[in-house]
């Protein structure tokens, strides 16, 4: 686990720490009381947040530092920087100190997550956390008076710090690709990113007045196809959809968009992108419809379906923070201060960052040993479980076998409308097995 090189300057508390972070990985699901297995075990890791030896700020760089090191040792030059912001609802918190809101009249934080991804879309951990609470419930602003502050008294400049950030973590020869849906589409994060001459694909949602006197999403409807392409559209269980294939016309055109009038005259007047569409040709109904800002270079209908590729493991980024809140059930976090549930909620950020990657990379690189992942007892155990037999083999099995069991332990049906295993069936699967594991001590105690 990440936090296996924090050195809080007393051998107990680190030996604490990482006692505590293992057992809660292996119970996601439940609370500290229940993850820790004992009163004793939970009430010594509360006592670890309240001594003043401990720093999340010493977590946190442990935890960045794994990330930085899994992308050195996979030989990366580039890798995919999907960010977004969550809410997590402590609404029921009403005494604890420092604690505000997360939106209109609800007790939380914000939190704004970045995962580093491979350009398959591996997860390859957490790269950076940030944390917002509003001290008060409502903004009393008008729509026009916020646009008038600048952008540093804006929460919006959290997307801003993050690429900042992840630039001075990452090596220098190492190339960053940001990722983000619509709300990552305003003027100073281009214009940021293109001063760090970081590379990036972001949803369009602002249709932009350009140096020509144009709007920029109108002039990309007006530029011709480039070409077509085959694309397929995942199953959509919230809507009953199955998997389809798509003909999905693709156009592309560079455009000069200027400064808003709202936007600092010390931010670049201009700014020079690629805005590309990529829309369904044969819908019957209302289209497929993606336009997507980049400077990645694109010359061709393949280039161009590059970078909507590249946007498309975006939605790893919620999934992240599906698990961090369904999974580990952060929203149940009992802390007295503020400042302890940030430190709970990096600790379960890690887990399920871990949880993803276990999930992901199974499916990039399934050949994997599994017991780059699960210890010689764990994996035995779990091929045992499902296989019924009392003798493992003797050398580990491709990790997709491994996810294949686990899923199979944990709540996938094998119905033919179901697709590949989910996170949701996995960390189920990782806690029976961890109960199954736990009982076999007990048995041999």
């Amino acid at each position: 686990m990440d936090f296996n090189q924090v050195k809080l300057g007393d051998k107990r508390l680190d030996n604490r720490l990482c006692k505590t972070v293992d057992a809660l990985t292996e119970n996601s699901t439940s609370s500290i009381l229940g993850g820790c297995g004992t009163k004793h075990d939970a009430k010594a890791f509360y006592a670890l947040l309240s001594n003043g030896k401990f720093s999340r700020e010493k977590l946190e760089e442990a935890a960045q530092q794994a990330t930085v090191n899994r992308i050195i040792s996979h030989g990366l030059t580039e890798v995919l920087l999907p960010q977004d912001t969550s809410d997590i609802n402590f609404d029921g918190h009403k005494k604890t100190e420092d604690l505000g809101y997360s939106s209109n009249n609800t007790k939380g934080v914000k939190i704004h997550s970045c995962l580093a991804l491979n350009l398959d879309g591996a997860p390859l951990g957490l790269l950076m956390q940030q944390y917002q609470t509003r001290e008060t419930a409502k903004q009393e602003q008008s729509k026009s008076e916020l646009k008038k502050r600048p952008i540093e008294e804006k929460e919006s400049y959290r997307w801003i710090e993050t690429v900042r950030g992840c630039v001075k973590l990452l090596p220098k020869n190492v190339k960053s690709i940001v990722i983000c849906d619509r709300e990552g589409d305003f003027y100073e994060l281009y214009a940021e990113m293109l001063s760090l001459e970081t590379q990036f694909a972001i949803r369009v949602t602002q249709n932009r007045l350009t140096k020509d006197g144009e709007r920029s999403i109108q002039q990309l409807k007006n530029t011709p196809t480039c070409g077509t392409v085959e694309i397929t559209i995942s199953r959509n269980s919230r809507k009953n959809t199955p998997e389809r294939q798509a003909i999905m016309d693709v156009s592309y055109c560079s455009v000069t968009v200027k400064r808003p009038k709202h936007a600092s005259a010390t931010i670049a007047e201009e700014l020079e992108m690629t805005l590309l569409r990529v829309v369904e040709a044969t819908a019957e109904s209302k289209p497929l419809e993606w336009i997507i800002a980049t400077n990645i270079s694109v010359c061709d209908a393949t280039s161009a379906m590059k970078v909507v590729e590249y946007y498309g493991h975006r939605w790893k980024i919620e999934r992240f923070h599906y698990i961090l809140k369904s999974g580990c059930q952060v929203e149940k976090i009992q802390q007295r201060t503020y400042e302890r549930i940030l430190a709970v909620l990096l600790i379960y950020s890690v887990i399920a960052a871990f949880l993803l990657s276990l999930t992901y990379f199974a499916r990039t690189e399934p050949e994997t040993p599994c017991d780059k992942f699960f210890d010689d007892q764990e994996w035995k155990i779990l091929y045992r479980l499902i296989n019924r037999k009392k003798t493992p083999p003797s050398k580990p099995y491709p990790l997709v076998t491994a996810i294949a069991y686990l899923g199979e332990l944990g709540s996938y049906k094998h119905s033919p409308c179901d697709g590949p295993y989910g996170v949701k069936a996995l960390w189920q699967g990782l806690s029976k097995l961890f109960d199954a594991i736990e009982f076999a001590d007990r048995l041999m105690g």
